[in-house]
């Protein structure tokens, strides 16, 4: 007998679908029941995706969209109503890396891109979908944030400072809403297996003479359960924040990392 998905009759907000963890958590929703809108700025790609989780069966429509730009995250969640009634999921996926500067010499326009997408970027999709969440009821409100807000290393104070911000907003944001039972829960991954680190791995062998089985060695060295968190592992913690098995959980923060820090 197949189970009912967690996610059966809901529909999701993703941002940042990209090649990565935004399509990664897509594609684990959708496998759960869950409608998915799909939102990046790369018009091929979100299309691409919604194409791979309507043929295998899912509900998926691409929503191509900054959010950086509050007017676009608006006309996104409008377009989530029209097509489906609703809003009782939002995953806060998208995200700009560092420039990989000191605080010294770091350009504070970059900084300020950063937080453009990382921080602002979550806030204006929330707050355009907040009226369809309460609207429901309720629902839950999932944010990505990173380690590095937790394990600083140097030159990356850009980004772990617009993480940190992202994880306080979660708390905030928990308590702001909790009477319109609406959630507020983040994710906190440390490396993750998927395209993005296969390039890094890849760049190491090339610039350092290495095996690629030596670099992983290297990360995974500080990694308790010795692998590198696969983009599909971090996706289920999503859709066990969004699904109503963490019901009486909100303004916590979830560390999937193998186990390489204890938050």
């Amino acid at each position: 007998m197949t189970r009912p998905g967690l996610l059966e009759g809901k529909t999701a907000v993703v941002t940042g679908v990209g090649p990565g963890l935004g399509r990664a958590s897509a594609l684990a929703l959708a496998r759960e029941g869950a409608a998915v809108v799909l939102v990046a700025r790369n018009v091929e790609r979100v299309g691409e995706v919604a194409a791979e989780i309507n043929a295998a069966g899912g509900r998926a429509v691409a929503a191509p969209g900054s959010v950086t730009h509050a007017e676009e995250c608006e006309a996104i969640a409008a377009q989530a109503v029209e097509t489906y009634g609703g809003i009782d999921v939002v995953v806060n996926s998208a995200f700009r890396g560092d420039a990989l500067e000191s605080v010294a010499d770091a350009d504070l326009d970059t900084w300020r891109k950063i937080f453009e997408v990382n921080f602002y970027g979550a806030v204006n999709m929330t707050r355009a979908c907040l009226p369809s969440l309460r609207t429901a009821g309720g629902g839950s409100i999932v944010m990505v944030a990173s380690q590095s807000a937790r394990k600083i290393r140097p030159n990356e104070a850009g980004y772990a400072a617009s993480k940190s911000a992202l994880i306080t907003l979660t708390r905030s944001l928990a308590t702001e809403v909790a009477g319109d039972h609406i959630r507020v829960n983040a994710v906190v991954p440390g490396w993750i297996w998927g395209p993005n680190v296969q390039m890094y791995v890849d760049w190491q062998t090339q610039s350092r003479g290495l095996t690629r089985d030596e670099v992983i060695a290297e990360i995974t060295r500080e990694i308790p359960l010795g692998e590198i968190p696969p983009q599909e592992d971090i996706a289920e913690s999503i859709v066990f924040f969004a699904s109503d098995m963490a019901r009486m959980i909100t303004g916590q923060t979830l560390d999937v990392n193998g186990g390489e820090y204890f938050g």
